[in-house]
């Protein structure tokens, strides 16, 4: 996910790869039970930090772990192919509100992470997995290593200060 995108946009997929002849593609949501498509008029798909353009949804038809989405403009496979791995995103104005304490996944990467004995490294990525939540954490030395997203490993997040602070290193795996 990319830590450049503007406050009121939110990935929640990449674009796969096309699907059939007529222009749909195949988004590979990054929560797969997500319905974000099915609330909004509109997608903005980016690729390599450029906008490609904001797309009106003409349809989206849920599938295995993905949605199948047809955009206006997008009317065969070699267009829609063009947009193979390119970012999805929502505004963040059309997703249902958060309570308070809570946040969105994607809110998480960039932030910075912490325990007891320092910085640990920053987060590059979320993964849902069917039984927790975790994160990815690029430490300074380039390692990568997975966090879960529950007690007793979080001790706090602060999406503001985009900062998530761990009881210690013992829940971190190699990923």
């Amino acid at each position: 996910m990319s830590t450049t995108l503007p406050p009121s946009l939110i990935e929640v997929g990449r674009v796969a790869r096309a699907h059939g002849v007529r222009g749909e593609i195949r988004v590979a949501l990054h929560w797969e039970h997500s319905d974000s498509l099915s609330h909004v008029d509109e997608v903005v798909l980016t690729a390599k930090e450029k906008t490609l353009g904001t797309f009106a949804i003409r349809s989206v038809r849920p599938v295995d772990r993905a949605v199948l989405l047809t955009l206006v403009g997008v009317q065969d496979r070699d267009r829609a192919e063009s947009f193979r791995g390119a970012a999805v995103l929502v505004s963040r104005a059309a997703l249902p509100p958060l309570e308070n304490g809570e946040y969105y996944l994607c809110d998480l990467v960039g932030a910075s992470v912490v325990s007891p004995n320092g910085p640990v490294g920053e987060v590059v990525e979320v993964r849902v997995h069917p039984s927790v939540d975790t994160l990815i954490v690029r430490a300074p030395d380039g390692k990568l290593w997975e966090q879960p997203i529950a007690e007793p490993w979080i001790v706090s997040v602060d999406v503001e200060k985009r900062r998530v602070e761990l009881s210690g290193t013992d829940g971190l795996v190699e990923s």
